[in-house]
């Protein structure tokens, strides 16, 4: 008894060694208690398991091991949940993270845990039994995210230890449980100012939450410095594609430069297209459509979107450069929309309407009207029920069928033109000509007149040249008098008309073949005077001269009729003569330009008629007119007389 009461006493002893951390004395106490008992003694199974708790403390290896096996046999022990804690301990500390996680979650299972301080004599040991909680705790969450338990995995790292990694992972948890400000924040704080994959992932999902919280600018920012790193090409890819985006959205003048460089460099990327998409509506936006068309080329794997996109901008650079004059340029751009199909219904047709009308200003008619019926007929099957340019495609198939002589289908065109109340006046007016002009070549005389006649009623502007061709149809008919009639109308009704000059040719032609020679000359010498540019002036000369061969045949009756002529072409000029002495300048004018309107028969008093003229001009001040008609006379004048005296004289002054 005396034996077992010292043991007993040693075993005390080694506990409060324990309990004061004297953990190598007391180590060596329980060993000999546990020798001289050979385990048996009452107290044996405290010793073994505060002999394990020496060896943790003091590092000796193997000790993680035994702790397992002891425990394993030891469940009631009152030291077992302890040494289950140190156990883990030593599991991390030996970084066998998988065994020591595997204890820690058949823990948590069963819904252990130690309380803290620790009971005597391990009270010294509280703080260590709980040092490594905040490592288990990460290593957990991590464990759990690895696996996809994101939701298991939340609770673990929010309290475990704060790594760049677990930084991460609490943030993807979040991401992926839709607290996006949190998520935002922790993933930040994962990349902070690193440029591997790991940072470069968490500023992309950073910029995503950024997003879902309408916080533009901090998205901007994160995808930007995502988009800045070449860890993962992937990764930067879909950063630079956010990051363009936001821009677009917030229509930032850095829009196009970034989606460029990112086409640039991504051009078979997923997003692609939808970049293109959008630099296009940029592009379009600015009516500049050639770069729009340079942002769709670089798609690599175009899809329908963008053939749909690139079919509107070719439509609409064709019509750009068809309003520009640019027609072969035009004709190309139109002839590769035509091409892509039917991508967008009204591109398509309006593309087609572009093409005949290039077609016909080559003068490729008959592919001009074929281009120009296919877009009618498909503007028909677009949301608008016809094209945008409907009238116009009618009316440039009219001129197209015209000029292949295909009068009656010309006429079916115009016709639908000159009925269209919405239409200008000018272009329907214009309509009923075209149809005169059909009916005239049918050498349907009546109904070329009938619609000559809609066309002045219609716009009055423009029917001088309706008059014209009234004037020519009478012409034709032989009805001289009559075309003379007309025309002598259309130059009062339109005296500034651009068929002024072929008005009086007709008119002195009609002199002519009705045997008026005189009027005719006087006409002639007229036109060659007031229109000394144009071809009718030397057509008028011809006729002149014609004229004058047949004047020579019959020189007796003209010697006769000379003096008769001199007199009448001399009086008008001597009469307006007086009237400027008398400073009548107006009346004066007035009274010259009736008789050279009428005809001045002789040449000499013709032109004291325009010197007269010019003498007018200068007494009112009108030196710029009064010198063009001297010149103009001067150049025209053949005779050697006193009339260059009279123009040098004036033009000296």
């Amino acid at each position: 008894m005396g034996g077992m009461a010292l043991c007993m006493q040693a075993q005390q002893t080694a506990v409060k060694a324990v309990a004061d951390g004297h953990y190598f004395g007391a180590r060596q106490q329980f060993e000999r208690f546990l020798d001289e008992t050979a385990g048996s003694a009452k107290g044996s199974e405290d010793a073994e398991a505060l002999m394990l708790v020496c060896d943790y403390v003091l590092g000796n290896p193997g000790t993680a091991d035994r702790i397992g096996e002891w425990t394993t046999s030891h469940p009631l022990s009152q030291y077992g949940d302890v040494l289950r804690v140190f156990r883990r301990n030593l599991l991390i500390k030996e970084y066998r993270f998988d065994e020591a996680l595997s204890l820690f979650f058949e823990d948590e299972e069963k819904g252990f845990s130690i309380e803290t301080p620790l009971a005597y004599p391990l009270t010294g040991l509280s703080e260590e039994a709980c040092s490594y909680n905040n490592v288990l705790y990460r290593l957990a969450g991590e464990k759990l995210y690895d696996e996809g338990q994101y939701q298991r995995a939340l609770p673990y790292l929010e309290v475990g230890e704060k790594t760049r990694t677990s930084w991460y992972k609490l943030g993807m948890c979040y991401y992926n449980g839709g607290a996006f400000e949190k998520a935002q924040k922790a993933l930040a704080e994962a990349a902070g100012s690193n440029e591997d994959e790991m940072a470069q992932n968490a500023w992309l999902h950073a910029g995503i939450a950024a997003l879902q919280l309408k916080k533009t600018s901090d998205a901007q920012q994160a995808f930007l410095n995502a988009s800045r790193m070449s860890a993962l090409p992937a990764l930067r890819e879909q950063a630079l594609y956010n990051y363009s985006l936001t821009l677009h959205e917030q229509q930032s003048p850095n829009t196009v430069v970034v989606m460029e460089q990112f086409l640039q460099e991504f051009p078979s990327s997923q997003y692609a297209t939808a970049v293109s998409q959008c630099l296009t509506e940029v592009y379009m936006t600015k009516k500049d459509y050639a770069k729009a068309l340079s942002a769709i080329s670089k798609v690599q794997t175009p899809n329908a979107d963008t053939q749909t996109d690139k079919q509107k901008v070719l439509y609409n650079l064709a019509f750009q450069e068809l309003n520009r004059n640019k027609v072969q340029e035009a004709l190309t751009y139109a002839t590769q929309a035509v091409a892509l199909g039917k991508q967008d219904a009204e591109a398509y047709a309006e593309a087609y309407y572009v093409k005949g009308d290039c077609n016909y200003r080559l003068g490729n008619y008959a592919q001009a009207a074929n281009d120009l019926t296919t877009a009618i007929n498909l503007g028909k099957q677009t949301s608008g029920g016809a094209l945008k340019n409907q009238d116009y495609a009618q009316y440039s198939l009219g001129y197209a069928l015209f000029k292949q002589q295909k009068y009656n289908a010309a006429i079916e065109q115009f016709q639908k033109i000159a009925e269209a109340t919405g239409e200008s006046g000018a272009m329907r007016a214009d309509a009923y000509n075209r149809i005169g002009d059909c009916y005239l070549n049918m050498r349907n005389y009546d109904e070329a007149n009938a619609n000559y006649g809609l066309a002045k009623t219609t716009d009055h502007s423009l029917g001088d040249y309706s008059m014209m061709q009234m004037a020519y149809i009478e012409g034709l008919r032989g009805n001289y008098a009559k075309k003379v009639q007309l025309i002598e109308q259309m130059r009062t009704e339109y005296p500034s008309s651009a068929q002024g000059a072929k008005a009086m040719f007709e008119q002195g032609r009609a002199y002519v073949l009705s045997g008026k020679e005189d009027e005719a000359a006087a006409i002639f010498g007229s036109l060659a005077m007031r229109y000394p540019q144009s071809e009718y002036a030397k057509k008028a000369g011809e006729e002149l001269a014609n004229m004058a061969a047949n004047i020579a045949m019959r020189d007796s009756i003209a010697a006769a009729q000379d003096s008769i002529a001199t007199e009448a072409a001399k009086a008008p000029v001597l009469a307006a003569q007086q009237l400027f002495n008398a400073g009548q300048y107006q009346q004066a004018e007035q009274q010259l330009n009736k008789a050279i309107d009428e005809g001045i028969g002789k040449p000499y008093w013709l032109a004291r008629a325009f010197i007269l003229l010019s003498d007018i001009y200068k007494a009112e001040n009108r030196t710029v007119e009064a010198k063009q008609t001297l010149e103009s006379l001067k150049a025209n004048y053949k005779e050697d007389d006193d009339i260059r005296t009279m123009i040098e004289e004036r033009l000296g002054n």
